[in-house]
């Protein structure tokens, strides 16, 4: 049997119907056919209170209620909320409410709630498609008293019990979340009235203040009782911890006492080949690594050893295992990242290398290997702290005592650019001592010094590059040369050095805004120095472009190969072609704004003994 329960919405006037069960089509398009409608959110079946609707639901639910005895029930209701103090009123207690409608009828419930709620105010609801803003009109209070702020504290928390999210969106997308409606706004209208304080009025503004410090004095009591409960919390946890570092020191004070430290010469230094590293990192726990790692989440690395730690007990390694982020002294200035890269012989190199060649450097680790009865457990890199900042794990991985790195310079080439490392501090050792600038090449003097090795150079016909640079051994000459090399070949040094003439022909090779490059056949009128947007290093290159009559200029201020002379760049240089029945192919063989297309051209034309007049790519002072 169906069971329905029947409830009256006098604030909306309108009719619920609760059923236990889905009804079966008969009574839903009995209901239907009555102007009654589901609410997915109540889950009941709801209309308007009238003769029609009141005698489907005393049909369904056996009752005899009727038009009048609602009303009546209305006007008792209405009654009693008007004889709410003002306290009372201001109040707020959370109360269903239909979100699940237009603005235009939420405001209208709002409007009616509030009129019953606080008679003695005048208040506007209005409303648009996604903004509801309530406005106090008048009242008996002053403007800015506290019970008129009571009055619009109610409203805000009435117009925001209708807000509804119906998707929280995703700040990390920038994707917003969606409401029913966004704004709204409740205040005091510009033209406030204020009207007649009775007597009434004025025993209920008494009673709020007393209602008011009542309600004062027991929050301050709340506070201070809460208060107390944290201090008593807060001093078993004071408690606990002060156990905890107790127990914490016993063990530090175990393990160091279970251990035997051993530092390794460098020809007793090994390396443990393809260690496991998790990508999250600083982990506490051996156990949190060995989670990381067997979700795949790592990284293979090689660690130079250069410490060893021998555990002789079980309970000390275990201890160790679960606290790796505590400080430990046999940890201090351990690990760290390392190359034998020969191109490098500071950071100083490395950070004037650019993208290209800094991914051809192999970077290794150094590290302290964890061992207990002589088995290796873990290899510890603390880069450089005194607790184990990372950690890898080792089941998988090899002990060798010799690692080959691949070199990028060998044999010959190498040595020929240490001999001319060796021959540039000569010559930069005999330049100070001319100048008698010892102490100051590098700062008041530096223009003169540049310009006297910069002649010097010239002289010898020594050209200054990148790689010998790398072979010196001296930090501040290593940096200064740097500095030479980019001040010296910058792109206007670079025109003014080619002494280009006027008709000469030029090829030129460049990165255009969309990223490939562009070959540009010209024939040179002239080049002026100059500023152009940021860059104060620029040329104005004025010049006839192949096949026409008239002057054409450009700027350039970056990345640019000049070659003498016109020449064809074959397609295959920077492309591959493919055949295939009567269909060619051709594919980029690097994506846009990708320098290495400037090692292709270069390497195309040095085979053929062609060399670049101006080149700020890999400068040749």
């Amino acid at each position: 049997m169906l069971n329905v329960e029947l409830k009256i919405n006098d604030e909306l006037k309108g009719i619920e119907l609760y059923f236990d069960s889905i009804p079966n089509p008969e009574v839903r398009n009995t209901l239907k056919s009555s102007k009654f409608r589901f609410s997915s959110r109540k889950k009941c079946w709801y209309a308007k209170q009238n003769e029609d609707t009141f005698k489907i639901a005393n049909a369904l639910t056996n009752s005899n209620i009727t038009t009048t005895d609602t009303q009546n029930a209305a006007i008792k209701k209405t009654t009693n909320k008007n004889t709410l103090s003002l306290w009372e009123a201001t109040q707020w207690i959370d109360i269903e409410v239909n979100n699940n409608q237009e603005t235009k009828q939420m405001a209208k419930e709002i409007r009616q709630h509030l009129k019953k709620r606080f008679p003695q105010c005048k208040i506007s609801v209005t409303s648009d498609y996604n903004h509801i803003n309530v406005t106090i009109k008048q009242s008996p209070y002053n403007e800015d008293s506290q019970y008129l702020k009571a009055i619009r504290n109610y409203c805000n928390n009435l117009v925001n019990a209708y807000k509804h999210c119906y998707n929280a969106g995703d700040p990390y997308t920038d994707i917003p979340a969606s409401y029913n409606f966004y704004f709204f706004n409740t205040s005091v209208n510009y033209d406030y009235n204020q009207t007649e304080v009775t007597e009434e009025v004025k025993k209920n503004m008494e009673l709020f203040d007393q209602q008011q410090a009542l309600y004062e004095q027991a929050e301050e009591a709340r506070k201070e009782e809460e208060y107390q409960e944290y201090m008593k919390q807060q001093e078993l946890r004071n408690i606990e911890y002060k156990k905890q570092q107790e127990e914490t020191q016993k063990q530090v004070e175990h393990i160091n006492n279970s251990i035997n430290v051993k530092s390794l010469e460098d020809d007793k230094q090994y390396y443990i080949i393809g260690a496991e590293f998790a990508n999250l990192n600083k982990n506490n726990t051996l156990d949190q690594y060995i989670e990381e790692v067997q979700k795949g989440d790592y990284s293979l690395e090689n660690v130079k050893v250069t410490k060893e730690l021998h555990f002789d007990n079980q309970e000390a390694l275990t201890n160790y295992s679960n606290m790796l982020l505590n400080n430990f002294e046999f940890l201090q200035e351990t690990g760290g990242s390392y190359t034998e890269d020969n191109r490098i012989n500071s950071m100083t190199d490395f950070h004037n290398m650019d993208k290209m060649e800094r991914n051809t450097v192999q970077w290794n680790l150094t590290g302290v290997a964890v061992f207990y009865n002589d088995k290796l457990q873990f290899v510890i890199d603390a880069q450089g702290h005194d607790y184990a900042r990372y950690v890898g794990l080792t089941d998988n991985a090899t002990i060798q005592i010799d690692f080959t790195f691949d070199q990028v310079l060998e044999g010959e080439e190498l040595q020929e650019l240490k001999l001319k490392a060796d021959e540039l501090e000569s010559i930069s050792t005999d330049t100070i001592t001319e100048l008698n600038i010892i102490d100051t090449w590098q700062t008041e003097h530096w223009t003169e010094y540049k310009d006297t090795i910069k002649d010097k150079l010239k002289q010898y016909q020594f050209k200054l590059t990148k790689g010998i640079i790398q072979q010196l051994e001296i930090e501040s000459l290593k940096t200064n040369m740097y500095k030479l090399l980019i001040e010296v070949d910058g792109i206007q040094d670079q025109f003014m050095e080619a002494n280009i003439k006027q008709g000469e022909k030029l090829t030129l090779f460049y990165i255009s805004d969309w990223g490939s490059i562009v070959t540009s056949r010209i024939t040179f009128d002239n080049c002026i120095p100059t500023k152009y947007a940021q860059y104060d290093n620029a040329i104005k290159l004025t010049f006839t472009p192949e096949r026409k009559r008239k002057l054409h200029y450009n700027y350039f201020h970056s990345t640019l190969l000049v070659y003498k002379g016109w020449h064809e760049l074959p397609e295959e240089v920077l492309h591959t072609v493919e055949h295939t029945g009567n269909m060619r192919i051709t594919k980029s063989k690097y994506h846009s704004v990708d320098n290495r297309q400037y090692d292709e051209i270069l390497s195309h034309y040095k085979r053929q003994d062609i060399i670049p007049i101006i080149n700020t790519y890999k400068p040749v002072f």
